[in-house]
């Protein structure tokens, strides 16, 4: 489920009135909105998980019976340190964060994050049949936001109803 949250970590229904923004000392400023996937980051780790234990359970049982080929220790070790490896992967998709401020917006995908001021933006976006929402760009480009997911149902509403508010107060008029 998409989160939205403030800097005091209340959702924004409990505190639409009163919002208490985060100051972060690498940000372009204040951050009046964070949205987050709950229902991403639930899968991305439940998947870690399941991964991390097939792998462990496989370099356990590898050596079990007589195949004909000669497992090693190596070989054992090998299993859980690639489950280990693909399930980091996996939390990669955790990562996914979308903030707001006075100055634009921050989109957090997989490894990095890139600011947007309000200048170069043209709104969000979120197309039909699409599992995420967008950042509209000049020259008909745009950036996936995997922190705004279809799944997430009303939360995400909530979220989209928010950063339309920070939009059309931040935005310039073109």
């Amino acid at each position: 489920m998409s989160e939205t949250t403030n800097a005091s970590g209340q959702s924004a229904q409990a505190s639409a009135s009163a919002v208490a923004p985060a100051t972060d000392e690498t940000s372009q400023g204040q951050w009046l909105q964070v949205i987050t996937s709950k229902k991403l980051t639930t899968w991305a780790v439940i998947a870690a998980v399941i991964v991390f234990a097939i792998h462990v359970f496989m370099g356990i049982v590898v050596d079990f019976g007589n195949t004909g080929a000669n497992v090693t220790a190596i070989d054992r070790l090998a299993f859980p340190v690639l489950g280990a490896i693909i399930a980091g992967v996996c939390l990669l998709l955790t990562r996914a964060r979308v903030r707001v401020s006075d100055r634009g917006v921050e989109v957090r995908n997989l490894l990095t994050a890139k600011f947007y001021p309000w200048n170069d933006i043209y709104g969000l976006s979120f197309p039909k049949k699409s599992k995420w929402a967008r950042l509209e760009l000049p020259d008909f480009e745009f950036v996936p936001m995997l922190a705004v997911q279809a799944a997430d149902g009303a939360r995400v509403v909530d979220a989209i109803n928010r950063f339309r508010e920070l939009e059309d107060k931040y935005m310039p008029e073109d």
